[in-house]
């Protein structure tokens, strides 16, 4: 999902090395208490009983780990995890804005982790189909017991979690704040000051762009007024465009590279950076720290990317640094296209996949099943009446400082969780920690929710389809479509319509065609089941 977009980074855009490597593939408990692995469904002795109970894990860096607190592979979570589960876990950690990249890179020199995750589906099908992961049925079968059972207790994620007959990846619920997932903002008191309403179409956004900018707003007339959060598929989904997606196109499967409107999305970055309304250097700011700390030291008066799960830290930085800052949720406005929503979420959230080297399936498994039924709310909240009390049920923050450094990252080792079950919008306010800056973010994050959620993501598909045809042409164009893309928002001597034909035509001589019959035929096969 240099620092590129997750246009760059989609499950169909892989790396090159990738397919020439594989091509020749055939309870709330606190850090100090102790407990034990789930117990394994089989009995006897097996060939994994005599190995050690060691994984490891492939985790998203965030850059989240304050310095006295230690790394993602080594702190006081990783310490408890191993002592709680009874399993000896590494975690390797990837970029969040290069992980597929490093994922790539990990696999194709044979260092790859025991677990791999992503939130892409296409990506994780990518893998199965290069022989890269395997079946986990069995292994389920055998040796789980609380995802067993949690697997049938929600028959709705089974297909998001099966390829090609098989389980290949295991999944959980997400809540309503995690379905939200993209959104934007818009700083009221900026609008205030130019004497303008927030926008809702695409020529009133970059009405207000200018505004901003020639207003002098972010220090002067020459600074961006706008911010990325980590991808640019805020955009393309408001062309119906997102790189995630398939779409139906008067019947026919279309990728979302190839549709009209993505001429539309590449149109709007492109006159985001000719009038220098984003940093020139977004592409490849890592992570979007650098624009996101534009944004938290109140330089920026439009923010493009998320509702708030990731950047909750850089909104209470920016109400604590610019107190009379107004951050307000932005709706999805309509473009020439039509009015379509910010990419929302399905319903599965992690696809958790094993390596098909693995040495110890079983200790896997065993970990996946402590960590649905033991480990994931006291990494999602904490020591309870050191980071959090009850009220109600619902953990309440005690200190948002102490929260933020001790606690914040550890929510990157809870990959599977049994959180959507009790989850309400008003539960935010409740978890929020007492002081006015958190009580003030948490309700600008339910009210950013229920703004995104206002306007119907266009999902045509459950998901995408996955077939060698369809990712092996998608992988061996990838890096080209890239570099089209990128020369016409950056250099401009083409022009988004001739990208995208450019575009087109570079997936056609790589097999685009037979590719989208692959694509149509698993429709037509599929499409009774698709809901």
């Amino acid at each position: 999902m240099g620092k590129t977009k997750q246009w760059l980074l989609g499950g169909t855009l892989l790396a090159v090395a990738l397919t020439s490597v594989l091509a020749g593939c055939s309870g709330k408990e606190s850090p100090q208490t102790t407990g034990s692995a789930a117990p394994s469904a089989a009995k006897s002795e097996d060939k994994y009983d005599k190995l050690p109970k060691e994984i490891s894990v492939s985790m998203f860096d965030r850059g989240a780990v304050a310095a006295d607190e230690g790394t993602y592979e080594t702190n006081r979570w990783t310490k408890w995890i191993g002592e709680q589960s009874g399993i000896k876990a590494k975690f390797v950690p990837v970029p969040r804005g290069q992980a597929q990249e490093k994922l790539n890179t990990l696999i194709a020199s044979g260092e790859a982790p025991d677990v791999i995750w992503e939130y892409d589906r296409n990506y994780i099908a990518t893998l199965a189909s290069q022989g890269v992961i395997q079946p986990l049925d069995d292994y389920i079968e055998k040796y789980s017991t609380t995802m067993k059972e949690y697997i049938k207790a929600n028959p709705d994620l089974k297909p998001y979690m099966t390829i090609n007959g098989n389980i290949y990846a295991i999944t959980t619920r997400r809540p309503m704040n995690g379905i939200a997932n993209a959104g934007m903002w818009i700083r009221q008191d900026w609008l205030d000051k130019v004497g303008m309403k927030a926008p809702t179409t695409e020529e009133e956004f970059f009405a207000v762009a200018k505004a901003f900018k020639d207003k002098g707003l972010a220090g002067s007339a020459a600074a961006p007024v706008v911010s990325l959060y980590t991808w640019g598929n805020v955009v393309q989904a408001l062309f119906a465009a997102h790189s995630s997606q398939w779409y139906l196109e008067n019947g026919k499967m279309t990728n979302s590279n190839f549709v009209d409107r993505n001429a539309g999305s590449i149109a709007f970055e492109r006159k985001l950076y000719e009038n220098g309304y984003i940093d020139k250097e977004y592409l490849t700011d890592k992570n979007s720290q650098k624009m996101m700390t534009d944004w938290a030291q109140g330089k920026i008066g439009i923010l493009l990317g998320t509702v708030g799960n990731s950047i909750d830290n850089y909104m209470k930085d920016l109400l604590k640094n610019v107190p009379d800052a107004n951050p307000v949720p932005l709706a999805a406005f309509s473009t020439k296209y039509g009015k379509y929503g910010v990419y929302q979420e399905t319903q599965a959230n992690i696809f958790i996949t094993f390596n098909k080297d693995m040495k110890n399936p079983k200790a896997a498994i065993e970990y996946l099943d402590w960590m649905m039924a033991k480990g994931w709310f006291p990494l999602m909240n904490g020591n309870e009446n050191v980071h959090y009390k009850l009220v109600n049920g619902v953990p309440q923050t005690i200190d948002a400082d102490k929260f933020k450094k001790e606690v914040s990252y550890a929510g990157e080792y809870a990959i599977v969780r049994d959180e959507a079950k009790t989850f309400k919008l008003d539960d935010l306010l409740v978890k929020a920690a007492p002081d006015a800056v958190s009580q003030r973010w948490a309700k600008l994050f339910a009210n950013a929710i229920q703004t995104s959620l206002a306007v119907p993501f266009r999902r045509d598909i459950p998901y995408a389809p996955n077939a060698p045809e369809i990712s092996n042409v998608l992988t061996s164009i990838g890096p080209k479509l890239t570099e089209i893309r990128t020369r016409a928002i950056i250099k401009g001597d083409i022009s988004p319509d001739e990208a995208l034909e450019m575009m087109k035509k570079e997936y056609k001589n790589a097999g685009g065609d037979k590719a989208d019959q692959v694509a149509q035929d698993w429709y037509e096969k599929n499409k009774a089941g698709f809901k």
